[in-house]
């Protein structure tokens, strides 16, 4: 009777281990989905509205070359939307700074335009545009290392949960042969007995 309890509580102690540990490998794996979907919403998207913003720039550079104004505001609209799906998304502290920078100057060469200041000075319109174009040069350089941070974090907790798994099949194994030998140790022994 002892030893139908002992090797109860064993198995309730295995049985418990293992839920424990097959939680901790979820933990991480959620850990790691999140930061994939981190890293697509909040990383790629955002680099795809930094090369929208560039070529709606590089486009207003031409426009202003071949002075079509009627271009203009298309462009300024087109920036302006993906101002507004960039700010939605997960900014750190140095890229909030930055896109609110952006969008202040930004603000100023649309004033520029408004007024017909770029046409009156070409330079002073082409020198607003490169700063822009720096603005969104570190931008982009903010979202590879976010990209590469959050790839790190997401790769340390499937390392984890890999070392974990590891972990229960070798605790398994331990168990299943100290079971088998408790099993055959005692039959080995009832029949000596007999």
């Amino acid at each position: 009777m002892v030893n139908r309890l002992n090797t109860i509580m064993a198995l309730a102690v295995v049985f418990l281990m293992v839920l424990a540990t097959n939680r901790i490998d979820q933990h991480h794996f959620e850990t790691a989905q999140k930061t994939v979907n981190e890293v697509y919403k909040d990383r790629v998207m955002v680099q795809g509205y930094i090369y929208s913003i560039a070529e709606a720039l590089h486009q207003k550079e031409l426009n202003h070359v071949q002075e079509q104004n009627v271009a203009a505001q298309k462009w300024n609209t087109s920036i302006n939307e993906r101002i507004t799906s960039f700010e939605a998304t997960k900014l750190t502290r140095s890229e909030a700074e930055l896109l609110e920078r952006f969008k202040e100057e930004f603000k100023e060469l649309e004033k520029m335009e408004a007024k017909a200041v770029a046409h009156q000075n070409p330079k002073m319109h082409r020198d607003q545009i490169v700063q822009l174009k720096g603005y969104l040069k570190e931008l982009s350089e903010i979202q590879i290392t976010e990209s590469r941070n959050l790839t790190k974090s997401a790769q340390k907790s499937l390392n984890v949960s890999a070392l974990m798994a590891n972990f229960e099949i070798f605790f398994l194994i331990c168990i299943g042969v100290a079971l088998q030998v408790l099993v055959f140790y005692k039959t080995k022994k009832n029949a000596k007995a007999s």
